[in-house]
């Protein structure tokens, strides 16, 4: 109980932190690739559904576009990527950075995608190359990082 809760009260938070963090003029670091990629590779499986919902819950308060759509735009990556996880065990920082970068590239093209497919316009901006480069580099060490914090470490599944 406590996991969940602490779940859905830090991580919709996470989007809003990152939205500060770009305001002060610090390097732009993606939440949704950061929230993605965890999703993907090492949640666990029965409960990810609901972590799901978190993380749109999250993107639906910095986004005009609603929770369904959300969904869709952090839930696509998250399914195509479920079959990498056999081939990550504990930390592949490589593959963990070509994946950071494809989501970079992929949850703004999809979220303008499903903006347009669902007339509901989508704030997203398209992927810049810095953003890309600083989501391949910076997302795998601060996911190493918070997978052994509250609430990753309650939601990571053991290898």
């Amino acid at each position: 109980m406590r996991r969940w809760l602490l779940w859905f009260l830090l991580v919709p938070q996470a989007f809003l932190l990152e939205g500060l963090w770009r305001d002060t003029g610090m390097p732009s670091l993606d939440a949704n690739v950061l929230v993605g990629l965890f999703l993907a590779l090492f949640a666990e499986r029965r409960a990810l559904p609901w972590l799901l919902l978190g993380a749109a819950v999250g993107r639906a308060m910095v986004d005009e576009a609603r929770l369904p759509v959300q969904i869709l735009v952090l839930g696509i990556p998250v399914a195509v990527l479920l079959p990498l996880r056999g081939l990550v065990f504990g930390q592949r920082w490589i593959l963990q950075a070509f994946v950071a970068a494809m989501l970079a590239v992929a949850i703004p093209k999809l979220a303008l995608l499903c903006g347009r497919w669902f007339d509901q316009p989508s704030q997203t901006a398209g992927p810049d190359p810095w953003s890309v480069a600083a989501a391949a580099l910076l997302v795998p060490p601060l996911l190493f990082v918070l997978r052994a914090l509250p609430p990753l470490r309650g939601f990571a599944e053991e290898p």
